[in-house]
């Protein structure tokens, strides 16, 4: 699977006026994926309270990269507006994903879990909102939002629930980077494919 960057990168290039619509779909799904990858990842960070600040740049770009596959350009400014939709989830989520992180290991993992079905949640919503050119009722939107939310989370949840070996092999990679077996680009590819599983 190509990387974050360069699937976003390919996007905001890309011209999907004339393109069909498995093609947008296609898109769509590499999209969502890559960013809900890329915040599981940078949650892996140990601060508390700092995952939002990180999660919410890879929001903002996973929506302008779906607005530009729908047909609109978006400023920053617009997809905050769009994010706002769901304020109080997001600010919420951000808030118990800083919590979390003081549980050993049991938090660290919650929180990837969280910033992957909370990132996938923002997509899929934003998704249909294009979709339906965003004349959708914010009350539908946030009932929606929540739904995939807690779908997604359940799934990450139960998929590494009965596998421990998620966090040996973010550790074992990293003793490698430690080590210098790894350079910085091997690193962040390996865990990108380790999180993808995951």
């Amino acid at each position: 699977m190509a990387s974050y960057t360069e699937i976003i990168e390919r996007v905001m290039r890309g011209d999907y006026e004339d393109a069909s619509a498995v093609e947008r779909d296609e898109a769509i799904r590499s999209v969502i994926q890559a960013c809900s990858i890329a915040s599981a990842a940078v949650t892996i960070q140990p601060i508390p309270f700092v995952d939002m600040a990180l999660i919410t740049p890879i929001q903002i770009v996973m929506v302008q990269a779906i607005a530009r596959i729908h047909g609109h350009n978006l400023d920053k400014k617009s997809v905050l507006e769009i994010l706002s939709t769901f304020g109080a989830s997001l600010l919420a989520q951000g808030v118990i994903m800083g919590a979390v992180k003081f549980i050993p290991f049991l938090g660290w993992i919650v929180t990837t879990s969280m910033a992957y079905a909370l990132t996938w949640a923002v997509g899929e919503v934003s998704d249909y909102y294009f979709r339906n050119g965003r004349g959708v009722p914010q009350e539908e939107l946030q009932s929606m939002f929540t739904r995939i939310y807690k779908e997604k989370h359940a799934e990450k949840k139960a998929a590494n629930s009965g596998d421990g070996t998620l966090k040996e092999k973010l550790e074992q990679l990293k003793e490698a980077f430690d080590a210098g077996l790894l350079d910085e680009d091997e690193f962040a590819q390996k865990k990108e494919d380790v999180l993808a599983g995951f």
